[in-house]
Parts: C-alpha cells; sequence; structure tokens
C-alpha cells in the first residue's frame, strides 16, 4: 500500500488480509503461533492466521500512562496465561517520577496489573504454550511501541524459540528499535510522517471483548 494519506485500510479485517498475504509471500514454510494484541490486535491476527493455517491466541496488554497525559506511555504491562512482561520507557518514566512521585505511578502501574489479570484469565482458552514456538505478534498499528515492546519481553520468557512482529501500520522510527529486539518486523505501511493509528483506517470502531472471543472461536 502508498503511503499516501488518502489511502486507508477499510477495517481492521481489511488490513489483517493485506497483512497476512504480504506474510504468505515473505514468510519460510513452517508453523506458527499468531497473537493478537488485545484488544484491537485480534482482527488482525485472525487474518494473519486464517492465511497462514496458524494457531491463534490473544495476548493481553495495556500502556501505562502518564497522569496527566493517558496517551504518552511511560511503560506497559502485558498479561499472559503462564507469565507476564514490562517495558519501562526509562526517559518518561523519569520525567513522570519527578511530577507524580513513586507512590502515583506504583498505584497506576497496580491497578492495570490487576485489570490484565482478570483479562488473562478471561481469554486463558486462548493461550496457546509458547516454549519452541515462532510467535508472530500482531496489533492494528504501532505508534511508541510500548505495547508491542513489554509483550516482547513476555514472549522470550516464555521461551519462545523466535518472535516476528507483524503489523499493517507503523511509524518508522518504532519500526527500527522493535527490529532490533525479534528476529523481523513485517509493516504493510510506514507512512513518513506517522499520526494516530486510528487516522490510517476508514473504520477503526473500538474492539469489544465479545468481539475478539468470537473470533478466536472461529479458529477452534
Amino acid at each position: 500500500m502508498a503511503t499516501d494519506q488518502s489511502l486507508k485500510f477499510d477495517d481492521r479485517s481489511h488490513a489483517g488480509a493485506a497483512l497476512g498475504m504480504r506474510l504468505a509471500l515473505e514468510l519460510p514454510a513452517g508453523s506458527y503461533t499468531v497473537l493478537g494484541l488485545l484488544r484491537g490486535g485480534v482482527p488482525i491476527a485472525y487474518e494473519v492466521a486464517k492465511i497462514l493455517k496458524a494457531r491463534l491466541g490473544a495476548l493481553a496488554v495495556r500502556k501505562l500512562g502518564v497522569p496527566s497525559n493517558p496517551e504518552l506511555a511511560f511503560g506497559a504491562i502485558a498479561h499472559y496465561a503462564s507469565g507476564n512482561g514490562r517495558y519501562i520507557n526509562e526517559e518518561i518514566y523519569r520525567r513522570a517520577l519527578r511530577y507524580f512521585g513513586a507512590d502515583e505511578l506504583d498505584s497506576l502501574e497496580y491497578g492495570t496489573h490487576s485489570e490484565l489479570m482478570l483479562l488473562a484469565d478471561i481469554f486463558r482458552a486462548y493461550s496457546p504454550g509458547l516454549t519452541g514456538q515462532t510467535v508472530i505478534l500482531c496489533d492494528d498499528g504501532i505508534a511508541t511501541g510500548a505495547t508491542m515492546k513489554a509483550s516482547v519481553e513476555l514472549v522470550r520468557r516464555l521461551e519462545a524459540k523466535s518472535i516476528v512482529i507483524a503489523i499493517p501500520v507503523a511509524a518508522r522510527e518504532s519500526v527500527e528499535e522493535l527490529e532490533s529486539l525479534t528476529e523481523h518486523v513485517y509493516a504493510v505501511w510506514t507512512p513518513e510522517n506517522f499520526g494516530a493509528v486510528g487516522a490510517y483506517y476508514r473504520d477503526f470502531t473500538q474492539i469489544n471483548q465479545a468481539r475478539a472471543l468470537q473470533l478466536l472461536r472461529l479458529q477452534d
């Protein structure tokens, strides 16, 4: 897809299908486990897994937003049935610590952990074992990459053989950072002047829990 701001994915299913076709052409033949980051990454992962005939699962992850600006992440946490992972942006964390103090940031992180533990339990049936697997991590897009970095840390801890990141659209600088953490990063679209992920979709309706579960059940 050209890097023209006038061009957009119709929705996450369209984006996932485009991504899946690229992976089918470029990945070596083999067995893959595809994990969608909850919740927006699940429709992407569903299409990718369908095209690759791969196992499908879901991974619970949330960014840790600065209290005064929740969209600015000082880190992220990921939870899975068998473990959890954490990523902290040290520069942003130090600035947030100066203004808000350790108690407020610790409280925010504790609350996020509690939320994700519940979410991971709900999706436990869709948490395939990762030991020795080639895992493809999917989301609907990557801006700063905080949630994906936490996900990579967790999947490494769960002893995956290798990790591939696959996304429809991403900021170029984030792709470069993630390439140093994984075996490969596939992005259909890396616009020069990246905006919010939703700007690259005609329909970016929020994916609720029921829809994510429905897609995962279709692959059972």
